[in-house]
């Protein structure tokens, strides 16, 4: 029995408010973590490794998330999820050294809720948040609805950038880096725990565990393959674009936090607006073509990036780069969910980010040597151009023949 309308609505403002609250943690993290992790002065390698454990947290959390959010239900999961960020969050205050620390990045996915700008889309959340706001939107709402959740969750994102220079504000008052560092952390932490509060009261659809086949549908399968090497690719290029961006610019141009905190709460305010304009480019371009161009030009910008010769100039150029990156997620986002039946969806979903998260892990220990070894230091974020084109060239040689869309190849639902 399918809830009413009314109820729906109710369950999509607390799945919006879940949003806010993890947005303001993980931006907050995506800024103070690899500060903390640069602030222990590591070495590249080292800082790498730690950056990439936590990439590796989040691909072992997908695996569990997809499995069992179709089993055992998506609300449990994610607010389970959120629980365990948020402990692992405020753990980061008690260590120092580097075995401690990379153990709890693994453990807590720290900073891989999504990455700058994404309005806490993406990361080992996805596989059972987006079928869920899915599943209480309505399919004819779904784009729109994920459009708003991203919405919100960018200008939550753009609060919790803008939080995370605490530690460089409060030294006007006296308060030490190492302790202003720990009350940012700390108040991460809780915003991590809100967000699994927040999750509790929505209600799933009824679902028949026994009923439930053990294999996915052939056509899953099918999307499962061709998903997984468009998003190989793109984890691999994400990687190097995500907390080790953060500390690419660090190193790179010895920026403080907030130096850092300005320049992501403005790129999530940008953002925010264009997550509105998503379903709007998707009903006049198609979804896949939305997806594809978005992206391509996207690419072209993250390669200027990485020849900038200051901090100002790679900041007006980032921000242009994630405009034209982020307005095609909601509609990549619909597009995936519409691929699939409900039943499949987090299984498909977990499976199908499983190999974007696995390459991410790989990125940050290869770009913590590149910037250690090599003279030219845009080279990992070059790497991130190339990478990225590589994937919307890949996501549109399968898809831009409407080879497994729904309705018969025709990609009509925006």
């Amino acid at each position: 029995m399918k809830p009413r309308a009314g109820a729906g609505m109710r369950a999509l403002r607390y799945l919006v408010a879940a949003r806010v609250a993890r947005s303001v943690s993980t931006s907050m993290f995506g800024v103070i973590f690899p500060l903390v992790v640069a602030n222990l002065r590591l070495g590249g390698t080292s800082s790498g490794l730690i950056l990439s454990a936590a990439s590796a947290g989040a691909a072992a959390q997908l695996v569990l998330a997809g499995f069992l959010g179709d089993r055992i239900g998506r609300r449990p999961v994610l607010a389970g999820m959120a629980l365990l960020s948020g402990l692992a969050a405020a753990s980061v205050a008690l260590v120092h050294s580097f075995l401690p620390l990379a153990l709890i990045a693994f453990i807590g996915a720290l900073g891989r809720g999504g990455d700058v700008g994404s309005g806490g889309a993406s990361g080992p959340f996805a596989p059972v948040e987006q079928p869920l706001v899915a599943e209480v939107a309505g399919s004819a709402r779904q784009t729109e609805a994920l459009g708003r959740l991203s919405f919100f969750g960018a200008i939550a994102g753009a609060a919790g950038s803008l939080t995370a220079g605490l530690p460089s504000a409060l030294g006007i008052v006296g308060v030490t880096l190492g302790q202003g560092i720990t009350i940012t952390i700390m108040i991460a932490a809780a915003a991590q725990l809100l967000a699994g509060i927040f999750v509790l009261p929505v209600r799933e659809h009824a679902r028949d565990r026994k009923a439930k086949p053990e294999r996915l549908s052939p056509h899953a399968r099918g999307i499962v393959g061709k998903l997984s090497l468009t998003n190989a690719l793109n984890g691999l290029g994400t990687g190097f674009l995500g907390p080790f961006f953060t500390y690419w610019l660090v190193v790179r141009f010895h920026v403080t936090s907030w130096e850092l905190a300005a320049l992501y709460t403005i790129a999530n305010i940008v953002t925010a607006l264009l997550f509105l304009a998503s379903a709007p480019l998707a009903r006049r371009l198609g979804r896949v073509n939305a997806v594809v161009w978005t992206r391509l030009i996207a690419a072209v910008f993250t390669a200027l990036v990485a020849l900038s010769p200051t901090f100002m100039v790679a900041s007006a150029l980032f921000l242009v780069r994630m405009a034209f990156q982020k307005v095609g997620d909601p509609a990549r986002q619909s597009l995936v969910l519409d691929f699939v039946d409900q039943g499949e969806r987090s299984r498909v979903s977990s499976a199908t980010n499983l190999p974007f998260n696995v390459t991410n892990a790989v990125s940050p220990s290869i770009g913590g040597y590149l910037l250690g070894a090599l003279q030219f230091a845009g080279l990992p974020v070059l790497l991130a151009a190339i990478l990225q084109t590589g994937n919307a060239l890949l996501f549109n040689h399968f898809f831009g023949r409407g080879e497994g869309m729904p309705h018969g190849g025709r990609d009509v639902r925006a």
